[in-house]
């Protein structure tokens, strides 16, 4: 039976009614600080219906049966929308266990019968009790659909996954922590989840023979290894994890009992962001260094690289450089509102690698409104083309591809508006605007 809070809600006509179906991706959910709204994507209208009491939105993704879901992280909650009525269908407490902040979601692969939201609880600062990983039912037709499933303690946050291609297993990241880098759990029991192996700061190479070789998450005595995206070549089934501070790309034999892990050597650090190439054999990782006034020092507009790993050899292929405004750039980013930029996210659709640029973590002013994009016709070799001028957005970028591939939407949230891209001919098709300051989309 579906929950309704009165408190939350306004009149809905729905979302999906299907006399709005009539293009792909023609629903575009956006949440805002407050509120969750959906707009027909083809003329930019606004469906009736909006819901409330959403503070601190992160990661919202719709179903296929085009439920949106989304974790709060101001109220430690996820919130579930049955996306036709645009009605509050639940808010899932994110934790059982004390946990807090619901920063990032994944949906599991749907395996045995099974799939389930993960809501990664980031915590305080600090405070290793207050990290987790809860499992919320999301399988179609289950009788707990939408009720927590488990939940397992995690290592100090920030946090990100990657899964298993044959097996209920992951690999969660630990941002800031030098005992518990990486785990890999089975989940195949959710009411027992079993952690399998760990790499810790030590085994990773941080033996405390430098500054940026001693681990501390403070970051005054050291650096800690910080991993900050993760993905799993579906050709070979390793996972392979990004560590910022030091650039190293750490491949996580997942499915090997014990899992293991090694480290591939990079010449960058930062950012993090991994995706792997749809024929699963080359995996993308994005770094801001080298970049302009960086360490070590890019040239001018350059805002860092891209690391292309061939998943079949275990071996750093290629190392692309990328500029804020194209290959062309050489303009100083110096003094301007983009200085911080860098690149936050990647979109792959067909022969087309699309990067969404982030402003600077913790950089009131930086203001961003370009999308590089690189030609993977041949997916070892990436090449870069004129960037497209975008919405303006600050802090964290974030989009959302169709179903069939045809269009990026683009969130930009200073100018309170989504862009549209054609991702078969790289152009803009239109921008349509939203709520205000919108922070995370999703496309049904």
């Amino acid at each position: 039976m579906r929950k309704l809070i009165p408190l939350f809600l306004l009149a809905a006509a729905g979302c999906e009614d299907p006399s709005h179906m009539h293009g792909e991706g023609a629903a575009l959910f956006v949440a805002s600080e407050g509120k969750l709204a959906c707009f027909d994507a083809n003329d930019g209208s606004q469906h009736p219906g909006e819901v409330q009491g959403v503070t601190g939105p992160v990661d919202l993704k719709v179903l296929p049966d085009g439920t949106a879901m989304v974790n709060l992280t101001g109220r430690n909650e996820v919130l579930v929308v049955d996306g036709e009525t645009m009605l509050e269908t639940a808010r899932i407490a994110s934790s059982a266990i004390g946990a807090t902040r619901p920063v990032h979601s994944y949906l599991t692969p749907e395996r045995n019968g099974r799939q389930y939201w993960i809501a990664l609880n980031d915590g305080t600062s600090g405070k290793r009790e207050s990290n987790s990983a809860r499992f919320i039912d999301v399988k179609a037709g289950s009788a707990t659909r939408f009720q927590a499933a488990g939940e397992v303690a995690l290592g100090i946050g920030h946090h990100k996954a990657a899964f298993s291609t044959t097996k209920e297993r992951v690999v969660i990241s630990n941002i800031a922590d030098c005992d518990d880098v990486l785990s890999v759990y089975d989940y195949s029991d959710p009411k027992s989840i079993k952690r399998l192996a760990t790499a810790s700061a030590a085994q990773l190479g941080w033996d405390g023979s430098s500054f940026p070789k001693t681990c501390d998450p403070t970051y005054q005595m050291g650096l800690p290894p910080a991993p900050h995206g993760c993905s799993t070549s579906s050709l070979t089934g390793k996972a392979f994890c990004n560590l910022t501070s030091s650039g190293g790309i750490v491949v996580v034999d997942i499915d090997a009992d014990p899992p293991a892990f090694r480290v591939l050597a990079t010449s960058g650090s930062g950012s993090g962001y991994t995706y792997t190439h749809p024929n699963g054999r080359w995996v993308y990782s994005l770094q801001e260094d080298p970049r302009e006034g960086g360490m070590p020092a890019g040239a001018a507009c350059q805002i860092g690289q891209l690391v292309v790993i061939d998943s079949m050899t275990e071996t750093i292929a290629k190392q692309v450089p990328l500029f804020y405004k194209g290959p062309s750039c050489s303009e100083s980013l110096r003094g301007t509102a983009a200085e911080s930029a860098n690149p936050g996210h990647i979109a792959i659709a067909g022969d087309k690698l699309f990067i969404v640029t982030s402003g600077g973590f913790m950089v009131a002013n930086a203001r961003v409104d370009q999308l590089l994009w690189l030609d993977i016709a041949d997916p070892a070799n990436p090449v870069q083309k004129p960037s497209l001028q975008v919405g303006v957005g600050t802090g964290h970028g974030t989009d959302a591809l169709s179903r069939d591939g045809k269009h990026l939407f683009v969130n930009n949230s200073v100018d309170g508006s989504v862009t549209q891209v054609d991702t078969a001919t790289a152009t803009i098709v239109k921008t349509i605007k939203v709520t205000a300051q919108p922070k995370t989309i999703a496309i049904h």
